[in-house]
This record gives C-alpha cells, sequence and structure tokens, in this order.
C-alpha cells in the first residue's frame, strides 16, 4: 500500500518539476545556513573552551623575593580548590623564553639580562569565572609586584560568538519559515491543480489515507532531498577545511567539557541531524497543508 502512495506522490513531483526544484533549492538554502550556524556554534563553543584553558592569572613577584618564598606560595595555591593549576617561571626560564620571542632583534637581547626580568607565576583556575576574584586576592601577597589578567580577551569573544549566534539564529528561522510557506504553496497547487481528480477518487469509495498519504510523502520528499544535498556539501567542506588544516584538531563543545569528536564524526552528526531536521519540516508542513487544505 505504502508503495502506491510513494509512487503517486512522485507522479505529483514529476508533473511539477519546475516547482519541485525551486522548492529543494529554498529549503537546500535553508539547511545549508542551519548546518553552517550549528558548524559556527561548535566551532566558536571549541574556541572559547581554549580560551578558557588558557586563561590564567600571572603574577610577577619582587627582585629581593627569594626563590623559596616563591615556591611556598605555590604550594599553598596548589591547596586552594578553586586553583586548577600553577606554573613557576625563574627569571632564567624568563630570559630563555624572552630570547626565543625576541631572536631577530640582536640589539635588544644585548640590553636584557636575566636579572632584570622578574620571576613570575601562572595560575590557571578551575572555573573561569573565578579567575578575577583570585586576581584580586593575589595582589595582596606578600612580594608581589604586578598580577596581570587578560580576561578583556575572553569576554570580547564572548560578545562576538554572541552577536554571530544571534544572527545565525534569525537568518535560520526566517528560511526555516519560508521553507515552511513554500511547502504549504507546492502542496497546495498540488491539491489544487488535482481537485477535480481528488473529488471523483473519494466518490468512488477511496479511504481519505489513499488522498492524503501521496501529499504527505511528497512534503517529505522535499525535506529529505534538499537536507540530504546539504549536508553532503557542508560534509565535503568540512572534511576538505580540516585535511587544509583551517579547523583544530578536534571539535569540542562548550556545553560537554570533556567532549572532543573528530571531524569526521561531526560532519556525520551535522548531516543526520539536518536529514532529521528536513524530515520533521516536511511532514509537519505538508501535515499542515494536508489539513487546511483538504477538508476531509
Amino acid at each position: 500500500m505504502h508503495n502506491k502512495y510513494i509512487k503517486n506522490a512522485f507522479n505529483n513531483i514529476k508533473k511539477e518539476k519546475l516547482l519541485s526544484i525551486t522548492n529543494i533549492i529554498v529549503m537546500g538554502i535553508t539547511f545549508l545556513l542551519l548546518g553552517v550556524f550549528l558548524s559556527v556554534v561548535v566551532l566558536t563553543q571549541t574556541v572559547l573552551r581554549d580560551f578558557e584553558r588558557q586563561a590564567q592569572v600571572t603574577i610577577f613577584f619582587k627582585d629581593e623575593i627569594p626563590e623559596n618564598k616563591i615556591l611556598e606560595i605555590e604550594t599553598k595555591l596548589k591547596s586552594d580548590e578553586r586553583i586548577f593549576a600553577t606554573n613557576y617561571i625563574s627569571k632564567e626560564e624568563a630570559f630563555n623564553i624572552f630570547k626565543e620571542l625576541n631572536k631577530d632583534d640582536p640589539v635588544l637581547l644585548e640590553s636584557v639580562t636575566s636579572s632584570i626580568l622578574p620571576a613570575s607565576l601562572e595560575v590557571q583556575a578551575k572555573d573561569l569565572s573565578s579567575l578575577p576574584r583570585l586576581a584580586e586576592e593575589f595582589k595582596g601577597l606578600d612580594g608581589v609586584e604586578e598580577v596581570r589578567f587578560f580576561e578583556d580577551v575572553i569576554s570580547r569573544f564572548k560578545k562576538f560568538s554572541t552577536v554571530v549566534y544571534s544572527i545565525g539564529f534569525v537568518l535560520v528561522f526566517l528560511f526555516l519559515v519560508i521553507s515552511y510557506a513554500v511547502v504549504l504553496s507546492t502542496l497546495r497547487m498540488t491539491i489544487n491543480s488535482k481537485g477535480v481528480e481528488l473529488e471523483i477518487i473519494k466518490l468512488v469509495g477511496a479511504r481519505n489515507s489513499y488522498v492524503k498519504m501521496p501529499l504527505m510523502y511528497q512534503g517529505l520528499f522535499y525535506g529529505f532531498i534538499s537536507s540530504l544535498i546539504s549536508g553532503f556539501i557542508l560534509f565535503v567542506i568540512i572534511i576538505v577545511l580540516s585535511k587544509l588544516g583551517n579547523f583544530p584538531a578536534s571539535f569540542g563543545v562548550g556545553f560537554f567539557p570533556n567532549l572532543s569528536i573528530s571531524h569526521f564524526v561531526f560532519a556525520i552528526l551535522l548531516w543526520l541531524i539536518l536529514i532529521i531536521s528536513g524530515c520533521v519540516l516536511g511532514y509537519f508542513g505538508s501535515l499542515f497543508a494536508v489539513k487546511k487544505y483538504l477538508k476531509y
């Protein structure tokens, strides 16, 4: 029985080739936008999580503070439940880092020695929100000359990602509405063009499902094909970009701190999400059209 429904649905699609192609193109753009939006969300979450991991408070100590005193402070900080990790950088290590960063400027290197560079302590927190409070507390420690905390970088990136999310959500929502309207319009035209035929079928005793199901399958077809094509395009783009090294080594979702997935797995999951979304949109669009334009 379902084979007859599917056959009738394909007959309807063949009779309205131009309208069907237009429908698939519009819905395809919708799912491309949806896929790009989801990719941007995951990518920005990955970058943000990397930023948060690298975010730290750097404590610079006065020259007269002995190394053993700094190591005592580090030991105390390690026992603080808010702190994830610490890293002590001596004057000599700071000088080696300075030399590496300025190896192409010999004049500058000649004027700097390890004695003028301060020893420092890098502190990472388990929770990013703890860093501002920790930075204030560190300023009160004995022998501390300066405390640096570059929280503006993360806050700016968060604001930027919020703007991107808002724009992406609006665009996706608009195209979902347009695609939904296109499905309704297409099925309405199909119903109107076959009005007499449908009435005759009903008069000879055809069940409601015999009339409605081909239209339902038609809507599902539009959603499935458009999302399948869009998902394939995004799959190829993601795999190609990953081979070129334009993406992080793996994707991580900030909402799940310990979750990381490969490019291939992400591309497959994104493809599946788009196909499911396409089928859902096609199903509800056709269901509403059938209920609205068929009075039985």
